[in-house]
This record gives C-alpha cells, sequence and structure tokens, in this order.
C-alpha cells in the first residue's frame, strides 16, 4: 500500500519519534514536493530530521490544473497530496486537518491520521501502547480532542 503523506502528520510523527513507523506499515511512502516545502520553512528542531527523511519520498503532481482547483480552499501541501492520490491510485492520504479530510472524503479517497497510523502500529506490534505518544503530542501543542483520545485509548484497550 502506498501512503500519501501531508505535512501535520508528518510533523506530528517526527515530535514523537514515531516517523518509522510508516516505513514498517506502508511498502511505498510519497511525500508531495509542496509538504516538503513547507517542511523545509519551519525552523522547528526537527525540521532538519523531516527534511532529510522525506527527501527520497518527494513527487510532484502531473495535474496543475486539478492542483490549482484545491489551491482555491486548502493549502498547498494538502491540493497536491489530494491530487497525487488520485495519480495513484492504490494510495491512503495520511491527513490532520479536517477541511481537507472532508474534500478528501468528498473525492472518495482513502484517509488516515496521525492516530489511526499510531493505532495501526500498536495492532501489528510494532510500539507497546499509543497513550504516551497522545500525550507527548499534547505537551507539544498538538491539539487532539478529547473525544478522539478516548476513542483511540478504546480502540486499543489502554
Amino acid at each position: 500500500m502506498i501512503i500519501i503523506a501531508d505535512s501535520s502528520p508528518l510533523i506530528s510523527l517526527a515530535i514523537i519519534n514515531k516517523l518509522h513507523l510508516l516505513n514498517k506499515i506502508f511498502q511505498e511512502i510519497i511525500v508531495p514536493f509542496s509538504v516538503y516545502e513547507e517542511i523545509a520553512q519551519t525552523d522547528k528542531k526537527f525540521s532538519i530530521i523531516l527534511q532529510e527523511w522525506t527527501k527520497p519520498f518527494i513527487k510532484k503532481c502531473n495535474n496543475i490544473e486539478a492542483f490549482k482547483a484545491y489551491r482555491l480552499s486548502l493549502g498547498k501541501g494538502e491540493s497536491e497530496a489530494i491530487v497525487l492520490s488520485k495519480e495513484f491510485k492504490n494510495s491512503i492520504l495520511l491527513l490532520d486537518d479536517k477541511k481537507a479530510r472532508k474534500v478528501a472524503k468528498l473525492e472518495n479517497q482513502k484517509i488516515i491520521g496521525t492516530i489511526g497510523i499510531l493505532i495501526s502500529a500498536k495492532d501489528k506490534g510494532l510500539i507497546p501502547e499509543i497513550k504516551s505518544s497522545l500525550m507527548l503530542l499534547e505537551e507539544h501543542d498538538i491539539h487532539l480532542s478529547k473525544a478522539l483520545i478516548e476513542k483511540a485509548l478504546e480502540i486499543t484497550g489502554e
């Protein structure tokens, strides 16, 4: 399975030191060029790590007109990710942004978020639990709704 990643989930996974999970869960990783640009403009300490990690996975979308159409309502990264998900038919979008997820769902694209990656990793025995990762995200001002945290912990039996 192919995963096409937006910047927010990549940043979240970098913060909790879980980027490696993507390599273990998915056969191919695609990082839209626009996402790489967004990451490169960030001055956070994890920016250099993310830039290096994403370089082998960078791809540009071919359908510039579709990209421009999505840009009317979404950011560059989300727009290019959705266009690439249409170009790579057997793919899943890694998105956390609510608006982008809504658009992707309307386009019948498969979606997973940061928490979904953590749940999948626990299900596959790649990590022993997700609670500490969720708390670490909260400590780094990655805001998760209480309901979402509770549901994730319920799913994983924590």
